[in-house]
C-alpha cells in the first residue's frame, strides 16, 4: 500500500467488483471518466475484465481510500508503457463518491501518481487525457504541471454534441523542477510525514 497524504492506494481485489458495478453504472460518473455515459458492465463483465487485468504486471490499478475512514471513494491506474524505448506512465483516475468532487482530492492523487511513475519506477515521462467538457480534470492536470500537447478533434459524441479530446504530458525533468512545491501545495502539514517515508538514511 502507498500512502501520500489524506488518500491510501491499495490493490484491488475482487471484493470490490460490487462497488465498481456501481460506480461504473453511475451515467454521470462515467459521462466524466469515460466520457460514455451509456457504459453499462455487469458483474460478470467486470469478473472478466478483473481476471484478465491480473496478467498485466506492467499496469497498476489501485482502489483508493480516505486514510480517515479507510473507505474506499475511487479508482486509480498507472499504465507503463515503452514509447519508442521511453518508460511512459499513462495515468487516470476517478472519485466515484460524488459528494468529494472539488475537493482537491483529484489532485492529491494525481501527484501521488506522479511520484510513484518519477521517484520509485524511473519514468521519463506521463500522459494522460480529458475530455472538452471535463475542465475540472484537465485544470487539475494542468496544476499538477502537465502540458497540453495536443487535441483529438470531435472524437467523443456526448449529450448531442461532439467534443474534442485533450491529451497532456510531462517530462520527468519538469516534473522534478516543481517537485517540493507540488509536494507543499498538496499535502501541507503532511509533507514532512511523507519525506519521512520515503527517505533512505545515510550510514
Amino acid at each position: 500500500m502507498f500512502q501520500f497524504g489524506n488518500v491510501l492506494f491499495r490493490p484491488m481485489e475482487k471484493q470490490d467488483l460490487e462497488l465498481l458495478h456501481m460506480w461504473e453504472n453511475d451515467a454521470e460518473l462515467m459521462m466524466y471518466s469515460r466520457s460514455r455515459p451509456l457504459t453499462f458492465l455487469s458483474m460478470i463483465q467486470l469478473e472478466k475484465r478483473f481476471e484478465e487485468r491480473l496478467k498485466e504486471e506492467k499496469h497498476l490499478r489501485f482502489i483508493i481510500e480516505l486514510v480517515d475512514t479507510m473507505k474506499p471513494i475511487g479508482i486509480a491506474r498507472l499504465e507503463q508503457r515503452d514509447w519508442d524505448n521511453v518508460k511512459t506512465g499513462h495515468i487516470g483516475t476517478y472519485i466515484g463518491k460524488k459528494e468529494l468532487w472539488g475537493r482537491g482530492i483529484g489532485r492529491q492523487i494525481t501527484v501521488a501518481l506522479l511520484e510513484m511513475a518519477f521517484t520509485q519506477l524511473n519514468m521519463e515521462r506521463c500522459d494522460a487525457g480529458s475530455a472538452e467538457y471535463n475542465s475540472r480534470a484537465y485544470k487539475t492536470l494542468i496544476a499538477c504541471g502537465f502540458k497540453k500537447s495536443g487535441t483529438y478533434r470531435k472524437i467523443h459524441y456526448v449529450n448531442g454534441r461532439k467534443w474534442d479530446h485533450f491529451y497532456f504530458d510531462l517530462l520527468r525533468e519538469e516534473y522534478l523542477s516543481v517537485r517540493m512545491e507540488l509536494l507543499r501545495l498538496t499535502l501541507r502539514d503532511k509533507l514532512e510525514q511523507y519525506l519521512e517515508t520515503i527517505r533512505i538514511s545515510e550510514g
